[in-house]
């Protein structure tokens, strides 16, 4: 049943517990936390399907992400139609859940296929409720969605689920079942083999076989023999053994269905929420274009931070980004002058493209890469194990291995924890690796040395980028190309902290 997908565009199995271990370091980086809650709206269920496919689930295959565009694009014209699909698979947990209360001590096999036989016509009735919906939404135009749906008819057709419900109704054994066996060498039963026709309290079946010329034997147990009674259950729980465990793995497959169908329709619900939460603010916002190849590309325009927009009441300046064939992005320029908020904006639309989801732009081409990494700067240790220096260089130490040649790596004033001259140095041996190797890197910085010698190598691969300074009010919180510029702006903060 897991072989229909909306999440990928052919059979591959994946786990939503696979989550890069160092996710919760771009959630706090990014300030995720923000996105994640006004996606969720409330919903504990979105908000947990959002974490564990936008941080477990991008994909780097352009196949891929236009696979997930077009079913969200079908769920933009008939946002009824994910929420009805939400909503189904979600009651139906639900209400597997609760029925567990009542089935506690559902360890034997009798009970164990009792239960699963109880719930399985629950399953079955909300399954083809969600099949209906394929006839209510036939206009739906994505390869996905289409293929979902032809799923449901035909693995899920009146005839299929007919003869589901009538096995189901055997498997209730209410009067009783029939059951062979084999003495071993101590007489006990074995090898029990459940027989296809079972008994019945048809007054037709009872007449026939009072004439019938075949010998039966049995014997009843009296309800005051314990001992016999124990035996008894025994003896049924090992005949139904084999059938309960195929009921099990039935039972579980189904569950599996309306679990990942529940964390897919979230998906698209939140992407859903987004849209309408940056809407109601004013915000642009467009479905991406993704490209493969090896010439790095990030093209944009009305670009800005979601997380940003939808925490400040104050209306952001959008910014537009030209770089082609830039594989290192260099941001320098004025304190509080928009290069953190310009970084995030770049690594958090390059996660939503990569999901599959719309970016806070009016337009946004970029290229693909296999992960995005950060490396912000932190406040000091807490414990007093380390310094800011320190714990910088233990990070950088444990990113570097994990960092492919397909990666994006975003630093936020790295290495600025020491003096100047050190850390310039620094940053100028590992950025250097780095492009040697083609990785696509945003660093913003204010070690003036490290961006001049950077910006002195005329690299064609570099784009270097300055905000304006709070003199250009103009300007203001924009982001343009021009070469980085050896003040420090101490006048603006001499005023800043001082003035009147």
């Amino acid at each position: 049943m897991n072989k229909i997908s909306l999440l990928y565009p052919d059979d591959r199995m994946y786990d939503f517990k696979n989550i890069p271990d160092h996710s919760e370091r771009l959630i706090a980086d990014l300030e995720l936390s923000v996105l994640f809650s006004v996606m969720a709206n409330k919903d504990e269920k979105i908000l947990e399907a959002v974490r564990k496919i936008l941080l477990g689930q991008r994909s780097n295959e352009k196949s891929v992400i236009l696979f997930r565009q077009q079913i969200l694009k079908d769920f933009m014209r008939h946002p009824l139609l994910v929420s009805e699909i939400y909503q189904l698979s979600l009651d139906t947990l639900e209400a597997y859940r609760d029925s567990l209360r009542f089935w506690l001590s559902a360890k034997s096999a009798s009970r164990r296929l009792r239960t699963n036989v109880e719930l399985m016509d629950m399953l079955l009735a909300q399954l083809i409720k969600i099949r209906n919906l394929s006839t209510q939404y036939a206009d739906a135009e994505s390869t996905g969605l289409q293929s979902f749906f032809k799923f449901l008819q035909t693995d899920f057709s009146d005839e299929v689920l007919n003869k589901l419900r009538l096995q189901n109704s055997v498997l209730r054994f209410d009067h009783g079942f029939s059951v062979n066996a084999k003495l071993d060498h101590n007489n006990r039963s074995s090898e029990f083999l459940l027989n296809r026709e079972q008994p019945s309290t048809s007054w037709l079946h009872k007449i026939f076989s009072l004439n019938s010329s075949t010998e039966e034997y049995s014997f009843t147990i009296s309800q005051r023999d314990e001992s016999g009674l124990t035996a008894l259950s025994e003896f049924r729980d090992a005949a139904l053994e084999s059938v309960a465990l195929i009921m099990d793995v039935a039972f579980q497959q189904f569950l599996n269905f309306f679990s990942r169908l529940r964390d897919e329709s979230a998906f698209y619900q939140a992407a859903l929420n987004l849209c309408a939460a940056l809407k109601n603010r004013g915000y642009v916002f467009c479905l991406p274009t993704p490209l493969s190849g090896q010439n790095p590309v990030c093209v944009a325009s009305k670009l800005y931070d979601p997380c940003l927009a939808l925490l400040q009441q104050e209306k952001l300046i959008l910014n537009d980004l030209q770089a082609e064939n830039k594989s290192f992005i260099l941001i320098t320029g004025a304190n509080s002058g928009g290069k953190s908020t310009f970084l995030r904006a770049l690594g958090v639309n390059q996660l939503l493209l990569q999901s599959g989801l719309p970016v806070a732009a009016e337009q946004f081409t970029a290229s693909l890469c296999d992960e995005v990494y950060t490396h912000f700067k932190l406040e000091e240790d807490t414990n007093m194990r380390s310094g800011k220096f320190d714990e910088e260089l233990l990070r950088m130490a444990a990113l570097v291995p994990k960092v492919k040649a397909t990666a994006m790596v975003l630093f936020n004033e790295s290495f600025a924890a020491t003096n100047e001259r050190e850390g310039s140095e620094i940053a100028w041996q590992i950025c250097n690796a780095l492009l040697e190797k083609g990785i696509k890197v945003v660093f913003v910085t204010h070690l003036y040395a490290f961006a001049r010698k950077l910006y002195a190598k005329k690299s064609p691969e570099v784009l270097p980028l300055r905000v304006a300074s709070n003199e250009e009010s103009n300007k203001k919180f924009t982001v343009s190309e021009a070469e980085p510029l050896s003040t420090s702006f101490a006048k603006e903060i001499y005023q800043k902290v001082f003035a009147d």
